[in-house]
């Protein structure tokens, strides 16, 4: 009787592939090696494989070559073409700073490529000095770039002697804006020279592009914001702010006369000033001096000897000396 090779037998001696999940044929579970190695079968393999090596060696190269056609096109067409060389700067600014020292600072040279510069550098270098304020630029590739530099307006010269800032002068002058921002004097015009000057030596920072931070100049800055506002209704010109103590302002106006605030309280102490002031234009008066620190019997001095005549049932006492200043004591 013919005996039967056990199932084991029928599995074929090729070398196996990465593990396959044995497939179920009938009862017998039987595993199949579709890869066949054959000395044949590698030589194709070497062939295709040298094919496929060569689509890619001639693809790659095909895309170098057409990435330096593009690379010589775009030079060619934009960044060497003299269409977009930049050929002039047009700054609009108004200021102390020069039209000169704008481009300097922001480094443009004619010929550079208005494609290659960048807006962004120029505008913080631009924003790094501190007269100017903001900063804006536009190009039109046609050579032409324009820089519109807003610059901060001074409303007053800030002087301090100790740290060698002196009003009047474009060497070590410092100007500050109505926001408490110093910054030098660049040019030295009839206007900048009228402008009135705050005097504090007692100054803590002088950082050309900071704010002040000092609690004396922020208060000196609005009895100027409201002076310059009185001017406008047709009253005396402040000249200049002189802060000697912490919570005292000597004010100087025009018409020679020296009047002290408080760094607090200021529309109480312009009230009290109002009411003094149509006192003395009434009766004719020239005041010198005025403490408005003073809430009650405010001490006033005149420049000449005031008429007192009628004034016996008013609430005003006046002590006359023979000088020509006369103290006198306004409730």
């Amino acid at each position: 009787m013919p005996v039967r090779a056990p199932t084991s037998a029928l599995k074929p001696k090729a070398i196996r592939a990465p593990a396959r999940k044995p497939r179920k044929v009938g009862g017998v579970r039987l595993e199949v090696d579709l890869k066949v190695e054959s000395p044949k079968i590698r030589e194709m393999e070497k062939v295709e494989m040298k094919r496929r090596g060569f689509k890619w060696a001639t693809a790659i190269i095909v895309l170098i070559c057409l990435a330096v056609l593009l690379k010589i096109t775009m030079r060619e067409s934009f960044l060497n073409n003299p269409k977009f060389s930049l050929k002039q700067v047009v700054v609009r600014t108004e200021g102390s700073l020069t039209a000169q020292k704008i481009v300097r600072t922001s480094a443009l040279t004619t010929g550079t490529n208005l494609l290659t510069v960048n807006m962004r550098e120029i505008q913080d270098r631009l924003l790094r000095l501190p007269q100017v304020s903001t900063v804006k630029i536009t190009r039109d590739y046609e050579g032409k770039l324009a820089l519109e530099v807003k610059q901060r307006q001074p409303v007053a010269w800030l002087e301090c002697t100790r740290l060698g800032m002196i009003s009047g002068r474009p060497d070590v002058g410092h100007f500050i804006d109505s926001e408490g921002v110093t910054f030098p004097c660049e040019v030295l015009t009839p206007a900048y020279q009228a402008l009135p000057v705050i005097r504090y030596e007692a100054l803590t920072q002088s950082l050309p592009g900071m704010t002040v931070s000092d609690l004396q100049v922020k208060s000196a800055l609005t009895l100027l914001k409201h002076c310059q506002e009185r001017l406008e209704q047709g009253d005396t010109e402040l000249l200049a702010i002189d802060i000697q103590k912490p919570y005292e302002m000597t004010a100087s106006f025009a018409d020679a006369s020296l009047i002290t605030f408080g760094v607090d309280d200021l529309q109480e102490q312009f009230a009290r000033l109002d009411r003094i002031r149509l006192e003395a234009q009434h009766r004719q008066w020239r005041i010198a001096t005025l403490n408005l620190l003073v809430k009650q019997n405010v001490p006033v001095t005149f420049r000449d000897a005031p008429n007192l005549k009628g004034l016996l049932g008013d609430p005003v006492t006046a002590s006359l000396n023979s000088s020509t200043k006369v103290k006198t004591t306004v409730r």
